[in-house]
């Protein structure tokens, strides 16, 4: 078997749980990329390499991780987020898409303030994706300054490797309990992507997810559990006249706008994703 023939091949394997071979065309990709420590490009220069015993061995056992639904950043270690590879394991969430888009309303906010000093609080930092991302973009500018906060001291572990391996300078990393953590000083912005899966829809979801953990996902039978607390005490992290950006389930929009209502939190509002859904909680002008 060849390369080219080894990626036909498997491909129509992984269409048993992909159920689209486009997707499990790329899989086949990474997964046999991964197992030859070879690019895709090189994959392509080389398709007609007859592939050894050992080789063909290895990309089966990657195959067959994936086929039991194990994500596939899970199994290559690695997610690629806003552009950047993110070293992941199943301690942290698998950073995904819609968080980009987080990213950039956050980033657009920042250039409009970045002639003064700014401070950013990452709540449930997870694998440092967002604070890191956002150093990373602001990386030039000595007066942005970004906290991680994360409960999982594996996270922690995570937050780290990706820090040494992405940045040239630092974040501070705080592994604490948000929600009882109070920090000496307030910040001027809060980034978050919390966990908001509702546990009453857990059975129906992908099976992939059940590889990812649960803390990260879920919070309570209709995903605002973590909402209702953080928000309940976010004037103990934001000064006034500064601003948030949450991530949220597409569905949660009005019930999380009612929240901040009767926290006595103003400003707040729904932005929707690319897709036109429901995605993000914001408020560019904290008051209560």
């Amino acid at each position: 078997m060849n390369i080219n023939q080894a990626l036909n091949y498997y491909s129509k394997k992984l269409i048993e749980i992909t159920k689209d071979y486009k997707v499990a065309y790329i899989e086949a990709q990474i997964l046999i990329s991964y197992s030859l420590n070879s690019s895709k490009s090189k994959l392509i220069s080389e398709s007609s390499r007859e592939l050894s015993e050992n080789e063909i061995d290895n990309i089966e056992k990657l195959i067959n991780r994936r086929l039991k639904y194990k994500p596939i950043a899970y199994i290559v270690s690695k997610k690629e987020f806003y552009g950047i590879d993110f070293y992941v394991d199943n301690s942290v969430l698998i950073p995904r898409a819609e968080t980009e888009e987080l990213i950039d309303l956050a980033r657009d906010y920042i250039k409009k303030n970045i002639e003064k000093n700014i401070s950013i609080c990452d709540i449930g930092a997870g694998s440092g994706n967002i604070s890191i991302t956002l150093k990373k973009v602001f990386e030039d500018f000595e007066n942005v300054e970004i906290t991680a906060i994360e409960i999982s001291e594996k996270a922690i572990e995570v937050i780290k490797k990706n820090e040494a391996n992405i940045l040239k300078g630092k974040i501070n990393v705080i592994n604490i309990d948000a929600l009882i953590f109070i920090p000496e000083k307030k910040f001027d912005i809060i980034v978050s992507n919390p966990p908001y899966v509702a546990l009453k829809d857990k059975d129906n979801l992908q099976k992939d997810l059940s590889f990812e953990p649960e803390t990260a996902l879920y919070s309570g039978y209709d995903g605002l559990d973590f909402y209702k607390k953080i928000l309940r005490v976010i004037y103990k992290y934001l000064k006034i006249g500064g601003a948030f950006f949450f991530e949220i389930g597409f569905n949660q929009g009005e019930e999380l706008l009612n929240i901040c209502k009767s926290f006595g939190i103003k400003n707040a509002l729904i932005e929707k994703d690319l897709s036109g859904k429901d995605r993000f909680l914001i408020c560019y002008d904290f008051r209560y």
